[in-house]
């Protein structure tokens, strides 16, 4: 039985007097409540839109640093399936339900929790788009926070997974949130959206259909609820095969990523963004890999610019220095009393270094001398290498087939380097680079990242 909000806050607060009374008995006195606090219905629907609320606020203040890693990989990226995948999910409960395969509930009563949900979904995404007025990344409009088209994908997604993924088979539940994420990326690789807007958007979709699937349980009660089917049981021991996306700090371990020792440009703590999955042979066993980025800002602020420079500039940048890497091999699951595991992995393969500038700010006379704002005066290029990550992970279940987990994950990579520098600009205004003698000819990628993750399993 699921016990309701009201019951959820009393828990809340019996949970913190009893830490504060008998803080001394905490392995007995704490383990009863704490339990059926994270068993709470309210705690177990919430608890993904407040993670990806929390992703919110904290990709924020980088939303443009992440958006650099569409303009330097993909910046011509025009492809809007992501118009039409939205609708997927809630299509394919139309399509079951056409071929009379029964979901959870009955048509009409999936109709009005749909109804409900979506309703919602619109109020709540149109009021904070007319109120927040976010510049949209391509500039073409002040309404881009929050993603409505993620806001959608995601409402109909978590729609496939209340009425068939926990009806029938987590399948259902994979596919629809597989095509929601692919959504939610269209919209930031065709450049309408931050990555905080999308991650908004997931959380308002998800936590809009549970809303909308709580008010219709008040209605209707038991009415129009299919019989459970003997083929679903919780999988307390089953093998925890997984989809997993991630999200985290980046920290540098290497002296190489100062950039050739110097001490004018150093990189700063960055991010790092990923997704990964692996299937399970045992329940503590499987193969796997992992495709991620890890970016890197770069400071230039105790730069001192020469007189030649200065009598163009007073200020220069430098991209952020960042890889891209896609590891395979074994994954290992160790599970906890309480739904909790342990997980690992130790995977090989090949990472690439994103190439970059640093540049100059062009002063008006200098601006019109060139023809151009920004002048690159120097330029890196890092190449194809091999790479290895080792990581660990504690993941907590929250559901019959999602968990959270906190990871750490070291990547090892040294790549060939090389940094060209400006030499000369031709009649055209072409840019004309050459290898700086002394450069760069190998250069330690490595670093250690850490955050939480969203994990799918699939069982």
């Amino acid at each position: 039985m699921h016990l309701n909000y009201r019951t959820c806050s009393a828990l809340l607060l019996a949970l913190s007097l009893t830490i504060t009374a008998h803080a001394q008995h905490a392995d007995t006195t704490l383990q009863k409540p704490i339990s059926r606090f994270l068993k709470c219905d309210a705690v177990q629907k919430t608890a993904v839109p407040a993670i990806l609320l929390g992703a919110t606020v904290l990709t924020w203040p980088h939303k443009e640093e992440i958006r650099e890693l569409r303009n330097r990989y993909i910046p011509t990226f025009r492809y809007r399936y992501d118009d039409y995948l939205q609708y997927a999910p809630v299509a394919t409960v139309l399509l079951l339900n056409a071929a009379h395969v029964k979901g959870r509930h009955s048509p009409k009563r999936a109709v009005v929790s749909y109804a409900f949900s979506m309703g919602i979904m619109g109020v709540v995404v149109n009021s904070i788009k007319r109120t927040a007025g976010v510049q949209r990344p391509d500039a073409t409009s002040r309404n881009s926070f929050p993603s409505g088209h993620t806001a959608m994908a995601f409402t109909n997604a978590t729609f496939l997974h209340k009425e068939y993924g926990e009806y029938r088979h987590p399948l259902y539940s994979v596919m629809g949130y597989t095509s929601a994420t692919a959504t939610a990326l269209g919209r930031g690789l065709n450049n309408r959206h931050w990555i905080s807007d999308v991650l908004a958007g997931a959380a308002i979709g998800i936590a809009s259909t549970e809303l909308g699937y709580y008010i219709t349980d008040q209605i209707f009660k038991d009415r129009g609820m299919n019989a459970p089917l003997r083929n679903n049981p919780v999988p307390i021991n089953n093998k925890p095969s997984f989809l997993e996306m991630h999200l985290g700090y980046a920290i540098s371990t290497s002296n190489d990523l100062s950039l050739a020792n110097s001490e004018d440009l150093y990189v700063k703590r960055g991010f790092n963004l990923g997704i990964e999955g692996a299937w399970f042979i045992n329940r503590n066993f499987g193969v796997g890999g992992e495709f991620a980025f890890s970016s890197f800002p770069v400071s230039s602020e105790k730069v001192v610019l020469d007189d030649d420079l200065k009598a163009i500039s007073e200020d220069l940048y430098t991209q952020p220095i960042g890889i891209r890497y896609f590891n395979v091999g074994p994954y290992f699951s160790y599970p906890l009393p309480n739904n909790w595991f342990i997980t690992a992995k130790l995977n090989t393969g090949v990472s690439y270094g994103s190439s970059g500038n640093v540049i100059l700010k062009l002063n008006p006379a200098a601006e019109k001398e060139y023809g151009r704002p920004e002048l690159p005066i120097m330029k890196y290029k890092p190449k194809r290498a091999p790479s290895w990550t080792a990581g660990i992970g504690i993941q907590k279940r929250i559901a019959r087939n999602v968990a959270i987990k906190a990871y750490t994950t070291y990547l090892n990579s040294r790549h060939g380097f090389e940094i060209l520098g400006l030499n000369e600009t031709n009649e055209d205004g072409e840019l004309n680079y050459e290898p700086i003698p002394g450069g760069l000819s190998r250069l330690k990628f490595n670093h250690l990242s850490f955050g939480l993750g969203l994990t799918a399993f699939i069982w």
